[in-house]
């Protein structure tokens, strides 16, 4: 609601001073109105002419809630009941008449505010429909009810009249009073101060003329050409200030005899419905006029607008812009901007086209796009001639995607191109070493068979793995560097290499602490940590002795998977501490030890509960091969894209049948 207009609906937030003020201004306003209007009624004439008092009821509703209405309602009824006994009525009919006014104001407002309780406003022509409605529907309750209280109380003639005249004398006075408490949308006055005065002058001046210094000719239309002025020049609200202006001096000439409704010429009755009939027709017709008028203003500043926000876009944009027109089969430049310009040297030349500054193949290329044009617009990349790259997007200027021209926004993407391809190759020739230092191919180990599986997420992965034999041990290491690309690699090259530095001979949780002592100043650098699980196995006892600094995947599989053992640990990772606990485990024949990365959990689900199931049965599956073994592991058991490192390393103690 507007902070301006009467914010009776925020009573308790505000205080009561201002819309006490408000309202009480409105009730007297109400009844002075009334009053006036028994005052000059015609002589003969058992009803007043019009009722503008009922406007003012209805537009102080429209800017209070629903929940006051009451209040006002009763209000309005009480100020209704002495203006009914003034013009002779008894008091039980006065009465009578002063709830049904009470009735006829809270159908207005419950009409005009809705079930959501929101303020009316006049914007659209579809706001005059409801308050159309407003008005009709709560005259014609008014007319109804007091139509049956005067059968009530006083004789079907005078009720007759009254029905006959109470609709349109209430509703005429709504609609030209009410629509002024409504509020309006902002619009600027297309006329300065000096021709609204002149208009003004000449709105009262022609109908002081037509409805008082007027007593045959029939000219009630000549107040509609200064109306029309207003319609299309003036604001909304000094409109229906003229309507309202012209409503009280026509009103006044025909009460008096003059004018071309006049009640001495016509009968009291036909004239006093004549002339409410002329008022509500100005009214609406002016109104809807002035709101269509300003409807369609408002449309041409949002389209300026628009169009001024394009171009400003469109000569500042760092992108280069063009807009091109289809023309058979050739597609000349309409206009470009500079940064186009200082992409596109040929531009300078002028009769530009799509051939000229960018070559045949790309004119086919941009003509095969607008073709397939889908919600207009289409992306595609471009080679010019010169062996520069452009990134292009096309759109369409017009409504549908079949109209001839085009906007192109574009980006020089060579040297970007070219760094990526640089980068590309570099990430290439990274995992080329990475593999090299891989692990080779290990010579047979009597008693024992090993596997390895390594697909990293990117050209150079984060996750590493080791394998030395020095009879009669067996070092077996895996870890993962946090991250993934070349530098998570390069971390995990280096923590390999350290492992490779240590000897073989040492325990694991010295091997780790050793490696821990190399790396620290890298991992504190880097603000990086690493998981490992590093075994070393006794090839000839079978006794594996594990630490692991926060892995967390490391199996000891019985039997081929008869059964499934995960060595759980609560040690941190490198550079997180450097404490770590050993593990010792006896490896029987057909058992294996297994260590796994967490992409390969990831691919069957990513919950370590209950997955030693899953390894269970990938052993028994695998008929006691390892290489098969770590293969169905890293299939994985869900369609999950490749987003992390897969890893597995297992060390398996022959079996007595795979000794036969």
């Amino acid at each position: 609601m507007s902070p301006s207009g009467l914010a009776l609906a925020t009573w308790g937030r505000q205080g009561w001073t201002r819309p006490t003020l408000v309202v009480a201004g409105c009730l007297l306003g109400f009844f002075l109105l009334g009053a006036l209007s028994l005052i000059t009624r015609p002589a003969a004439a058992a009803s007043v002419a019009w009722w503008p008092a009922a406007g003012v009821a209805l537009g102080l509703v429209t800017r209070v809630s629903i929940r006051y209405v009451w209040m006002l309602a009763l209000a309005v009824s009480a100020l209704t009941l002495p203006l009914a006994l003034w013009i002779g009525s008894s008091l039980p009919h006065a009465i009578a008449v002063s709830l049904c006014v009470g009735v006829e104001l809270a159908v207005g407002a419950f009409v005009m505010r809705g079930r959501k309780d929101v303020l009316p406003q006049l914007a659209i022509p579809r706001d005059i429909g409801r308050l159309v409605l407003a008005v009709l529907l709560s005259a014609g309750v008014l007319d109804i009810l007091i139509s049956l209280a005067d059968l009530i109380f006083t004789t079907p003639e005078q009720a007759f009249e009254r029905f006959t005249t109470v609709f349109s004398r209430h509703a005429a006075g709504m609609l030209v009073v009410a629509p002024l408490f409504m509020k309006m949308p902002r619009r600027r006055s297309r006329a300065n101060s000096a021709e609204v005065v002149v208009q003004f002058i000449l709105a009262v001046a022609l109908s002081v003329y037509v409805f008082v210094a007027n007593s045959a000719l029939p000219l009630a239309f000549l107040p509609f050409v200064p109306l029309v002025w207003a319609a299309m020049r003036m604001s909304t609200r000094l409109l229906l200030v003229e309507t309202l202006v012209i409503s009280v001096v026509a009103t006044f000439g025909s009460s008096i005899g003059r004018g071309p409704f006049s009640f001495e010429r016509l009968d009291s009755v036909e004239g006093a419905v004549v002339l409410q009939v002329f008022q509500l027709s100005m009214v609406v017709v002016f109104l809807l006029l002035s709101l269509l008028i300003g409807r369609e203003a408002d449309t041409r500043a949002a389209l300026a607008e628009s169009e001024e926000l394009f171009r400003r876009n469109f000569d500042t944009s760092v992108a280069g812009m063009l807009i091109v027109k289809r023309n058979n089969g050739i597609w000349p430049v309409v206009q470009s901007n500079e940064s186009a310009r200082a992409m596109l040297p040929s531009l300078h030349r002028g009769d530009a086209d799509v051939v000229s500054i960018w070559g045949p193949a790309a004119q086919v290329a941009i003509a095969s796009a607008a073709q397939r044009l889908l919600n207009g617009n289409a992306r595609l990349a471009v080679e010019a001639e010169s062996g520069r790259s452009f990134d292009v997007s096309l759109s369409t200027l017009g409504a549908r995607a079949q109209d001839d021209t085009f906007a192109l926004q574009f980006f020089d993407v060579t040297e970007a191109k070219s760094a990526r391809l640089l980068q590309q190759q570099e990430l290439d020739r990274a995992g080329e070493v990475q593999r090299a230092l891989s692990p080779g191919r290990l010579p047979p180990i009597p008693g024992w068979g090993f596997a390895a599986l390594s697909v990293p997420a990117k050209e150079v992965g984060g996750d590493f793995y080791d394998v030395r034999i020095s009879w009669p041990r067996a070092v077996l290491a895996l870890g993962d560097v946090m991250g993934k690309g070349v530098g998570a690699g390069m971390l995990a090259a280096a923590t390999r290499a350290t492992l490779r530095s240590v000897d073989v001979s040492e325990s694991p949780q010295d091997t780790m602490s050793r490696s821990a002592n190399l790396l620290d100043w890298d991992l504190r650098r880097t603000g990086a940590f690493v998981t490992m699980a590093c075994a070393v196995i006794d090839l000839t006892t079978g006794e594996a002795r594990l630490v692991d600094a926060g892995h967390g995947l490391s199996f000891i599989v019985r039997g081929d998977g008869e059964r499934v053992d995960r060595i759980i640990s609560e040690d941190l990772p490198l550079g997180l501490d450097s404490r770590w606990t050993e593990a010792r485990r006896q490896l029987r024949p057909a058992d294996s030890l297994l260590i796994l990365s967490d992409g390969i959990l990831d691919r069957w689900g990513g919950d370590i509960d209950g997955f030693e199931e899953t390894v269970s049965a990938c052993a028994k599956k695998s008929g006691g091969n390892p290489q098969t073994l770590v293969d169905l592991l890293g299939a994985g058991g869900e369609e999950v894209s490749n987003i992390d490192d897969v890893t597995a390393v297992v060390f398996r103690r022959v079996s007595d049948a795979d000794s036969q």
